[in-house]
């Protein structure tokens, strides 16, 4: 402080300041720290704010602009896939092109925003918090309605992913009425969910639906959504997970890989 101070008076060229330029010293010297202290306090806000995303918490700072409710979306679908992680390769390729039609103006292509989701689950009481203090209700039937597309995406829905999706509904203040007629079908079944086995497909359309595509499919959206699944499902990715995760991701790697090989080279 009194190097502050040395400084003031050495601008000034030396000699006593009166009462007032002491004055007007010691509020230059207040408003330096005070300024220090902002952007200390604002830095640690901000550190906090990124590990409240590693406890599945949306930071308070988190504004709902278009990249963030995108960012929103991303983190939601973590969540639900993460109760059906046996089918979530395939999941994923439903979610971005959802995201790539809704959110065309911020749009990017999310896998490793969508790894991080799956890894660190957004929890369902903050994301009903956050979403009813920002999201308009038409936001918010659209993303209960974007999560139960992903629950059935894969032809049913399980009991945890209906619990999940049936709570959310309750907390954000929705009714089973907004979501749409054929997930509202689903979600109301008592039944455990209905996996459409291999044998429902010709071996060509099970083929397809591996990759998450439709059998009109070009050979560069083949070869596209080969290049993203793979990556998603690399044995690397899950050197950390338990045996069973492994063993399970490793059998879906290599079913990616019959997919595709047996599509281009048929």
């Amino acid at each position: 402080m009194l190097q502050l101070n040395y400084l003031l008076i050495s601008y000034r060229g030396g000699g006593p300041m009166s009462e007032e330029e002491r004055f007007w010293n010691w509020v230059i010297i207040f408003v330096m720290l005070g300024g220090t202290f902002v952007i200390l306090i604002y830095r640690g806000f901000m550190k906090r704010g990124g590990r409240s995303w590693d406890l599945g918490v949306i930071p308070r700072n988190f504004k709902p602009t278009e990249k963030n409710i995108f960012e929103l979306f991303v983190a939601a679908s973590g969540a639900i896939v993460r109760r059906d992680l046996d089918n979530h390769y395939m999941k994923f390729s439903y979610i971005d092109q959802y995201l790539e039609k809704n959110f065309g103006d911020v749009y990017y292509h999310a896998i490793e925003s969508y790894t991080y989701s799956l890894n660190y689950a957004v929890k369902i009481d903050s994301l009903a918090s956050w979403s009813n203090e920002h999201l308009s209700e038409e936001w918010k039937i659209k993303l209960i309605n974007f999560l139960a597309g992903i629950a059935c995406y894969d032809g049913g829905v399980n009991l945890d992913e209906q619990r999940h999706l049936l709570i959310l509904m309750s907390k954000l203040n929705l009714e089973i009425t907004d979501f749409d007629p054929v997930y509202r079908e689903k979600l109301t079944r008592q039944n455990e969910r209905r996996d459409q086995a291999r044998t429902s497909y010709s071996k060509t359309d099970f083929f397809y639906k591996v990759l998450g595509l439709e059998k009109t499919a070009s050979v560069e959206e083949v070869k596209d959504a080969y290049r993203r699944l793979v990556k998603l499902t690399h044995p690397d990715r899950f050197m950390k997970e338990s045996q069973e995760v492994q063993n399970r991701m490793s059998e879906k790697f290599r079913e990616i890989q019959t997919a595709y090989e047996s599509i281009v080279n048929p």
